[in-house]
């Protein structure tokens, strides 16, 4: 729905095969003996995030530290991009069980999951208001893109933008009075913010790329985002009015799906700079990157709560 984001003898060959195959594993001891995946981390609270093999993605909590990790979904579809209301009692997500994407919350244990939305098209990317009454979301269900509110049970859906690009990507302000998004009207996909009715669109960015997965800092001071304005996908922040730019990542491989930690220190996201995407700390200003996970699935939209 959205763009988010390659003449021997047959027992000759055999042989090398087999010779590769023992250099790969010796060499995988060596790396997991270096990079040491058995470390422990304290995550000082809990982070959901979307785990997903060859068939489906599944949503996982990781808690106390990151040899904790607990399976919250398990369906014949895909569920993904999980968030916490602020409370971190509830988790709303993405599920694509019954055949679309449709909108769900759940308890934070997994339990009593229920589906919000139940529209012809695809519903995505939830994100809950401050005080947990409304969850704002993505939906083509007017033909387009477009980002939409609804109360937490699911009632009084109200579309917020209305345009012939594409809107997607939709951040509640932890103060409650804006929502980030990022939108195509442009020719790329820019920054942008608006008042929670809709009303008020400023744009933030203007690259020569994608800007997109916006999310204000705790304090409401800072923006994280994500940009290919380099040519390969980097974490960024910026003021919350666009200015000073600042560049958190530079590695060759796809770094993305970044969020703020509750207390605003540090960035969770996903990387697959070791070749899978697996999950990643860092402080605030890109310093001190930790890796939390050591699969070979991909996991992606890492969340932090309390």
């Amino acid at each position: 729905m959205y763009e988010r984001i390659k003449t021997t003898s047959s027992v000759r060959k055999w042989e090398i095969a087999l010779t590769i195959l023992l250099i790969a594993i010796i060499a995988a001891v060596i790396f997991i003996a270096i990079d040491n995946p058995n470390t422990i981390h304290d995550i000082n609270g809990k982070i959901v995030f979307s785990s997903s093999s060859m068939i489906d993605q599944e949503i996982y909590l990781m808690t106390d530290n990151n040899s904790n990790i607990t399976n919250l979904t398990n369906t014949s579809g895909s569920n993904a991009v999980p968030t916490w209301s602020s409370d971190g009692t509830k988790i709303a997500f993405s599920s694509h069980r019954d055949g679309k994407w449709e909108v769900y919350v759940m308890n934070a244990d997994g339990s009593n999951q229920t589906n919000l939305t139940n529209s012809s098209a695809d519903d995505i990317d939830p994100w809950w208001s401050p005080d947990g009454s409304k969850i704002t979301f993505c939906s083509n269900r007017d033909g387009n893109s477009e980002i939409y509110t609804m109360y937490s049970n699911g009632s009084d859906v109200t579309r917020l933008t209305n345009n012939s690009a594409k809107d997607a990507f939709p951040y509640w302000s932890p103060a409650g009075d804006k929502i980030t998004f990022s939108s195509n009207r442009d020719g790329d996909y820019e920054v942008y913010i608006m008042d929670i009715d809709g009303s008020n669109q400023v744009r933030l960015t203007n690259s020569s790329g994608d800007d997109v997965d916006a999310s204000l800092s705790p304090n409401g001071i800072r923006i994280v985002f994500v940009s290919d304005r380099t040519g390969n996908s980097e974490i960024y922040t910026m003021n919350a009015n666009g200015t000073d730019v600042i560049k958190l990542t530079n590695h060759p491989k796809w770094d993305g799906c970044p969020s703020w930690s509750p207390d605003g220190s540090k960035i969770i996201f996903s990387s697959d700079r070791n070749d899978s995407p697996d999950i990643y700390t860092m402080d605030s200003d890109g310093e001190n990157l930790t890796r939390l996970t050591y699969e070979t699935y991909i996991e992606l939209t890492p969340r932090w709560s309390q």
